[in-house]
């Protein structure tokens, strides 16, 4: 019998100057309302399944219970759930009447409700389609904001806060839906239900939402029920809506799958946020004497009694330490009923004999009579060979036949050793012979990757490419398996340089080094095969016309291995090859805007560079230089226009200036 909760609703009655018949028969419908919804799905609860009945052959079944299954609100889970709205749209304590953009007065909540790990025990309701547990930071009776295009989780939203969905709507509107709460139910699950019945959004009057939000005492779950929302007004604050919870600082939260910020249309959807920290349900199966039999939600029992009831449990742990427990039993029923054991089918090997006794389960052994397939009459038969057995049990009216296989077989010995990794520079040979029996009296079935290879059946496979070979030995019903990996060196390895920078018409040799031997080289270029160049070196040279970044890769082989590496080899931009003899800082951009020597600090490196003007005074120094001067002294201020003289000191001997180049530049400051 299933438990059955009661509870009784009061009326809050306020000041008013007359009564209606449509008022009555509004409190009336609210009241009938009431009676029929008064709990949620999300309330604590345990399903124990239908009653069930064994035959004759069946002694054992199992047992299935369902229950909310809930944790602690470090964390929650979103899932869809059928569009059934529990409870009533209308008819609830109205708020925000004919008021746009505004927070409620504080509403009490009658039970403890845990909201990412804090307890509340007051909300706010939102005019847009919010409920917060925050009246700190948002003010009862102010301003609830209306624009937004945040996506949850962000502290600039609504902080502990359920949204749902979160946007702009207008319930001034007149003949709109009025927004109200209700509290129904009784302790231990309580649910306060807040409704947004056909509210207008602001500035497309024409549409409206509707939408109900519940939380629950005890489980603190969360589920909106969004009957419609749509995606037709998006030029006011972009059709934005969102549908989802977030915690008190803004740092975590969740959204119903599709239902992040944005402009999007919904009809008859439910979400549930449940609490998925660590489980606040513990779960068992009691038996008729009330011990505990199983924690687990499906068990298999074997009633001994004609009629046994069973009873599952879920005992609910509350955030403020009340614990609840919820039943449901189940009633099984036997109709007659023993099952017969005979130990299951054998493959023995290295056996000459096997004993099979057929077992009695919940039956009585001294009203049972045998006969088996060999004509013996006794529980327990011996048997030397192969094949099939079979016995009938009876007791009293009731028959049972069961059978076994019975093999008696020896298993081959195998080993194909461990994987291997190779080249196949090597002959590969894998063995499978036993080494228990003849090889020759065995069959063999050898696979690569799952695909048998059919004429493969010696004990011996030459391997000649990589994979996982599997070999069955079968000796009668007796069978070995083993299995090998081959594969090829995966650490093949080739080096060349660093990419780099060089100028037109300067000789590169690339170098491959590599620790292997007996390998064969490959040079390509931007992936196209360099005819002939199979050496460990490459010589080269980058015209002056060469387009852009040219990648050289080097291939090493060894058998059926690889290995390579590449190198990204390019010329420096135009005229940065050579010492430039004019500056134009205020001309062309990007074009002698500065002294670029990146190709002498790269090939030999700077030192210093030094600028003297026509009287020999030194007008700017940089130490490291690569190209910082664009015609300023060492002030920082403009230079005049007029000759310059440089000295540059070289950390190396460059092959074309020595360790200094000198020279003079012309500092043109008034290009335009």
């Amino acid at each position: 019998m299933k438990k059955t909760t009661l509870f009784f609703f009061q009326k809050r009655t306020k000041p008013h100057r007359k009564n209606s018949l449509s008022q009555l028969l509004l409190f009336s419908t609210f009241l009938f309302a009431f009676a029929v919804y008064s709990q949620g799905p999300g309330c604590p609860n345990v399903n124990a399944g239908a009653d069930i009945e064994l035959d004759c052959d069946q002694a054992c079944t199992d047992l299935t219970a369902t229950f909310l299954q809930t944790g602690e609100t470090t964390s929650y889970e979103v899932s869809a759930i059928d569009y059934a709205p529990p409870f009533p749209s209308t008819g609830g304590t109205p708020v925000s009447v004919n008021t746009d953009d505004t927070w409620s007065n504080i509403i009490p909540l009658p039970f403890t409700f845990c909201f990412y790990g804090q307890e509340y025990n007051e909300i706010l309701i939102g005019s847009n389609a919010v409920v917060t547990f925050d009246t700190v930071n948002n003010q009862p009776g102010g301003y609830c904001a209306w624009p937004f295009s945040e996506s949850i989780p962000d502290p600039n939203l609504f902080f502990a806060t359920i949204f749902g969905p979160y946007m702009d709507i207008d319930p001034s509107v007149a003949g709109s839906g009025t927004i109200n709460y209700t509290v129904f139910g009784d302790a231990p699950c309580r649910t306060m239900v807040i409704n947004f019945p056909d509210v207008p959004y602001f500035s497309c009057n024409n549409l409206t939402m509707t939408t109900q939000v519940v939380i629950y005492e005890t489980t603190n779950v969360v589920e909106v029920y969004l009957e419609n929302r749509s995606d037709q007004c998006p030029n006011w604050n972009s059709g934005n809506a969102v549908l989802g919870i977030q915690n008190q600082d803004g740092t975590d939260g969740i959204v119903a799958p599709g239902r992040q910020t944005g402009n999007w249309a919904a009809n008859n959807e439910a979400w549930r946020f449940t609490p998925n920290g660590v489980s606040n349900v513990a779960f068992a199966w009691l038996d008729a004497n009330g011990d505990v039999i199983s924690t687990d939600p499906t068990t298999n029992v074997c009633p001994v009694d004609e009629t046994t009831v069973y009873t599952a449990q879920a005992t609910y742990t509350n955030c403020n330490g009340d614990v609840i427990v919820e039943t449901d039993d189940v009633t099984v029923t036997l109709v007659g009923g023993f099952t017969v054991d005979l130990g299951g089918n054998q493959e023995l090997c290295d056996v000459t004999s096997y004993d099979i006794t057929a077992t009695i389960i919940d039956g009585d052994p001294n009203q049972a009579t045998y006969l088996w397939s060999t004509g013996e009459t006794t529980p327990t038969i011996t048997v030397t060979a192969s094949g099939d057995y079979s016995v009938d049990v009876s007791i009293g009216l009731c028959t049972i036949t069961e059978t076994v296989n019975i093999q008696f077989n020896e298993s081959p010995v195998i080993d194909l050793g461990e994987d291997i990794e190779t080249c196949f520079e090597n002959q590969v040979v894998l063995d499978a012979s036993p080494s228990n029996l003849d090889p020759n009296m065995v069959s063999y079935e050898w696979s690569l990757d799952g695909v048998i290879l059919p004429n493969e059946t010696n004990p011996t496979l030459e391997v000649t490419q990589g994979g996982t070979y599997t070999v069955v030995v079968t000796n009668f019903n007796c069978t070995s398996t083993d299995s090998v990996v081959i594969s090829p060196r995966t650490d093949l390895e080739v080096s060349l340089e660093d990419d780099f920078l060089t100028c037109p018409n300067e000789p590169i040799t690339l170098t491959a080094s590599t620790s292997e031997n007996d390998v064969t080289y490959q040079w390509m270029l931007n992936d196209e095969i360099i005819a002939n160049e199979t050496s460990n070196t490459l010589e080269l040279v980058l015209e002056p016309d060469s387009g852009g970044l040219q990648t050289y890769t080097v291939v090493i082989t060894k058998g059926e291995c690889t290995g390579s590496d590449d190198i990204n080899i390019s010329l420096y931009p135009i005229g940065n090859c050579i010492i430039s003899q004019g500056l134009s800082p205020n001309g062309s951009p990007g074009y002698n805007d500065t002294l670029d020597l990146t190709f002498l600090n790269d090939r030999t490196g700077i030192a210093k560079l030094q600028i003297f003007n026509r009287l020999g005074v030194l007008v700017f120094e940089q130490v490291n230089y690569t190209n910082q001067w664009r015609g300023q002294d060492l002030n920082n201020n403009d230079l005049p226009t007029g000759a310059y003289f440089y000295v540059i000191d070289l950390l190396g001997d460059d092959p074309m200036y020595g360790n200094q180049a000198t020279g003079w530049i012309y500092l043109n400051q008034d290009a335009n």
